[in-house]
C-alpha cells in the first residue's frame, strides 16, 4: 500500500476513534513546552487505558469471584472497581513512557507495520505478567475449571493489548509510519468497548444466581444409639507425636502418629478436625478475611501479591481486614451435632466460634479468651481451662471440648530466643497435662491431638484413653472416632473413618450450617490479640 499524505492518515485515524479532532502535529512541537502535546498524549492515553482496563479486571474479578463465591453484586462492583482503576492508572502511565520514548529517542522510531506489531506484542507481554505473579500468589493452586477460565480471559486481554497499544503508538507515530496497517484499516474501538462491557456484566451473574438460607432449621432426624460414655476432646496445637512420646501425660495411653493435614492456615486445619469434613464444605480457610464496606461477606481467599484489596482498599475506606466472624462457617463441629440431638456438651476456644448458651451446648468463644488473655499464649490456654473446668462443674457435660494454642504460638509465631522459647513451651506443656490430669479426675475419658504448626515439622498425634485400634491416623479420623464413641453415625462428608473399630451406616450429610444473626463483625480489639499472637502480621 503506497504512503498516505499525513493529514489523510490522521483523519483515517480520527473517524476510528484513535485521535481526537482539532489537534496539531505534536509530534513536531516541544513536548516540554507544548500544552497540545501533552493534551493530545493524556487523551490517546487515557483512551487506551480505559479499554486495558477493562479486560484487565476480567481475570482478576473472575478468578477472585470463583475462588470466595458466594458474593453480592455490590461486593463484584467494588472489587471491579478497584481493579478498574489500579490497572488503568498503570496502563495509563505505560502508555505514556511509550509515546516519550517514541518522542524523544528518534533511533526507536516505528517504521514499518511488523515493527508496530512485535513492539505491541512486547507491551502487551509486560502488561499480562503481573496478572500471572498475581495468580501465583493464591493457595491452594487453581482448580481445572479455574485454570481453563483465567487463561482463556489472560489470553484475551493479552490480545486486546496488543490491538490497543498498537492503536495508541501507530496514533503517536503515524509521521514515521506514512500508512495505517491491516490491523488499524477498521474500527475496533466501539466492538472492543462492547466486548468489555457484555464480558464485565458477566461476572455479576454469580451474585444474581447465589441463593443462601439463614434460615434457623430443625436439625435432621437420625438414628443414634447414645453410649453414656462421658468424653473429653482436648485439641493442642503445635504438639506433635515426638513431642507428645516425650513430655506427654503418664498413663495407660494409645497414642498414634496422624498424616500432616492440608491447608494453609490454622484455622482452616482446626475447623477440618472439628467438622471432619474438607474445606471445600465447612468453608473456613483463612484466620483473617477482607470485607468490603456494606458487605455481608468476609473474602478469605486472596493473592499474597494482591496489594489492591490487601492495602489500597483498605487505604481507601473501601474495606477492611478482620479475622473470621463465627458465621463463615458452613459445617457444625460434631459437639454442635451432638448437642442439637440431646447430648449435654461444652466447647471452650474453639476458632470460628462465638459464645452463647443454647440448649444443651455451651460454648465459650475464642474471641472472649484471647482478650482477657492480653496476647499471653500461656494465659490463653490457661483462661480456656479454667472456663471449661468452671462449665463441667457447674453443668456436668456429657461431651467436652477445648482447642490450646499456646504451644503453637511460642514455638512458631512469636520471635523469642532459644532459652525463652523453650521455657515457654515446657510451661505450655505442662499446662496441657495439668489439665488431662483435671478432666481425668472429673470421670471423662480423654481424646487428644496435636498438629504441627505452620513453621514446624513432624507428624501430628491422635492419643485416647482408650484403645485406638490403628498403627497411624489421619486428622480426618478424629472427628469419625468421636462420633463413633459418642453413638452416632458417621456422614458420607467425612472422608475419615472411626477407630474404635465400629464403622455402621453412614448417612448422607448432618446438612449445613444455619445461623438466625446477621452476619458477625470482630472487633478491632480481637484483631490486635490475633496480631500479638503472631497470627496476623
Amino acid at each position: 500500500m503506497p504512503d498516505q499524505p499525513v493529514d489523510e492518515l490522521r483523519e483515517q485515524l480520527r473517524q476510528r476513534g484513535y485521535l481526537t479532532h482539532g489537534i496539531e502535529r505534536w509530534f513536531a512541537l516541544d513536548p516540554l513546552g507544548s500544552r497540545a502535546f501533552w493534551v493530545e498524549l493524556a487523551v490517546v492515553a487515557a483512551k487506551a487505558a480505559a479499554l486495558i482496563a477493562a479486560f484487565a479486571i476480567l481475570p482478576l474479578v473472575a478468578i477472585d469471584v470463583a475462588r470466595n463465591h458466594p458474593l453480592t453484586a455490590t461486593e463484584t462492583l467494588i472489587m471491579a472497581l478497584l481493579y478498574g482503576m489500579a490497572c488503568f492508572a498503570a496502563a495509563f502511565v505505560f502508555i505514556v513512557v511509550i509515546a516519550l520514548v517514541l518522542k524523544l529517542r528518534p533511533e526507536v522510531a516505528i517504521d514499518t507495520p511488523g515493527t508496530l506489531l512485535g513492539l505491541s506484542f512486547v507491551a502487551a507481554a509486560v502488561m499480562a505478567s503481573p496478572l500471572a505473579v498475581w495468580w501465583r500468589g493464591f493457595e491452594p493452586g487453581p482448580s481445572m475449571v479455574e485454570l481453563g477460565i483465567g487463561i482463556a480471559l489472560i489470553a484475551l486481554f493479552f490480545l486486546i493489548s496488543t490491538t490497543v497499544v498498537s492503536a495508541a503508538m501507530l496514533s503517536f507515530s503515524v509521521y514515521e509510519l506514512r500508512r495505517v496497517p491491516a490491523i488499524h484499516r477498521k474500527s475496533r474501538t466501539i466492538p472492543m468497548a462492547a466486548a468489555g462491557v457484555v464480558l464485565i456484566a458477566l461476572l455479576f451473574l454469580p451474585a444474581y444466581a447465589a441463593k443462601e438460607s439463614r434460615t434457623a432449621a430443625a436439625p435432621l432426624q437420625i438414628l443414634t444409639t447414645p453410649t453414656g460414655r462421658s468424653v473429653a476432646f482436648v485439641a493442642v496445637d503445635g504438639l506433635t507425636y515426638d513431642l507428645f512420646r516425650s513430655r506427654g501425660p503418664g498413663g495407660v495411653w494409645s497414642a498414634v502418629p496422624m498424616s500432616r493435614m492440608p491447608g494453609r492456615s490454622t484455622t482452616e486445619r482446626w475447623a477440618s478436625i472439628g467438622t471432619g469434613v474438607p474445606p471445600s464444605a465447612h468453608g473456613v480457610r483463612s484466620v483473617e478475611g477482607i470485607r468490603f464496606r456494606g458487605g455481608r461477606h468476609v473474602i478469605q481467599s486472596v493473592s499474597r501479591r494482591d496489594f489492591i484489596l490487601r492495602d489500597v482498599a483498605e487505604w481507601a475506606g473501601l474495606a477492611r481486614r478482620q479475622p473470621l466472624p463465627p458465621t463463615i462457617r458452613r459445617r457444625d463441629f460434631v459437639w454442635e451435632i451432638f448437642a442439637a440431638r440431646g447430648i449435654s456438651s461444652v466447647a471452650v476456644d474453639w476458632w470460628t466460634t462465638e459464645s452463647a448458651y443454647s440448649g444443651a451446648l455451651d460454648t465459650i468463644g475464642q474471641q472472649t479468651i484471647f482478650e482477657a488473655a492480653h496476647g499471653d499464649p500461656i494465659k490463653v490456654d490457661q483462661i480456656a481451662v479454667w472456663h471449661l473446668l468452671a462449665a463441667i462443674d457447674r453443668d456436668h457435660p456429657q461431651f467436652a471440648t477445648v482447642y490450646l494454642p499456646a504451644l503453637d504460638v511460642v514455638l512458631n509465631r512469636l520471635d523469642l530466643d532459644s532459652s525463652a522459647r523453650l521455657a515457654a513451651s515446657l510451661r505450655a506443656i505442662d499446662g496441657v497435662v495439668a489439665a488431662i490430669a483435671e478432666l481425668r479426675k472429673r470421670g471423662y475419658e480423654i481424646v487428644l491431638a496435636g498438629l504441627p504448626g505452620d513453621r514446624q515439622g513432624g507428624r501430628g498425634v491422635l492419643a485416647a484413653s482408650f484403645g485406638l485400634g490403628a498403627g497411624s491416623a489421619s486428622p480426618f479420623d478424629i472427628a469419625p472416632t468421636l462420633c463413633a464413641v459418642e453413638g452416632f453415625p458417621l456422614s458420607a462428608e467425612m472422608p475419615g473413618k472411626a477407630l474404635t473399630g465400629v464403622q455402621g451406616t453412614r448417612i448422607a450429610t448432618y446438612g449445613a450450617r444455619t445461623t438466625t444473626s446477621a452476619p458477625a463483625q470482630a472487633d478491632q480489639e480481637y484483631y490486635r490479640n490475633l496480631k500479638s499472637l503472631g497470627y496476623i502480621r
